[in-house]
């Protein structure tokens, strides 16, 4: 097992120009799921973020810049390429922080310098069905949450199931990461024993 490998996964909003407002993406959530080596067991870190409408819209990309600051051996994102980099990428080009979205493009770049493997690229990539789908037949959890939920979750403040959702996410793109990979038998069962405990539920 490499250290550090991280599953990300996170959600956002595209507002359309309204009057003298801009059109923008807004970040309104992340979550990682970290798998470490210590001293030759596995060790999980999952935690979570949102920014919901009555928050500073850049909360979530300060924490996840932060959360970046030390770049991972390996990432684990799901449709990487034609989602998930082309929409933090436009978040940080349309947000009104700038400093703050210039210190997650450095982050991003870091965490970019290793192994970046995109999970759905053995699902077919961007033709790849939807990750619940996805995940139902690998018999992986998941959380649904369609996008008229996610804005709903936003526009009304419920953390809870923006972060849930999120961080179900990034504990099953591990869990399907390990399932097409050879002799992680040992890293499986600890995968299993963990998330069977508390520390397996994201932090609220």
């Amino acid at each position: 097992m490499t250290t550090d490998t991280i599953a990300l996964s996170t959600a956002w909003i595209h507002q359309h120009a309204c009057r003298d407002r801009p059109a923008r993406t807004l970040l309104v959530g992340a979550s990682i799921l970290t798998c470490s080596d210590r001293f030759g067991s596995a060790a999980f870190d999952l935690a979570a973020h949102s920014t919901t409408v009555t928050d500073d819209a850049a909360e979530t990309m300060a924490w996840l810049a932060k959360r970046l600051e030390v770049a991972p051996a390996r990432l684990l994102l799901w449709r990487a390429e034609d989602i998930v980099v082309p929409s933090l990428i436009s978040a940080c080009e349309t947000a009104r922080d700038t400093m703050t979205a210039a210190r997650l493009l450095r982050a991003l770049d870091r965490a970019f310098e290793g192994e970046v493997i995109d999970v759905a690229e053995q699902h077919g990539g961007s033709k790849a069905s939807s990750f619940d789908a996805v995940m139902h037949s690998a018999g992986l959890p998941f959380s649904p949450m369609a996008k008229d939920e996610l804005h709903h979750a936003h526009s009304t403040g419920c953390h809870a199931d923006i972060r849930e959702h999120l961080a179900a996410r990034a504990v099953s793109t591990f869990r399907l990461w390990l399932q097409g990979r050879d002799d992680v038998g040992d890293l499986i069962a600890a995968t299993d024993a963990w998330s069977a405990t508390p520390d397996a539920e994201v932090r609220l």
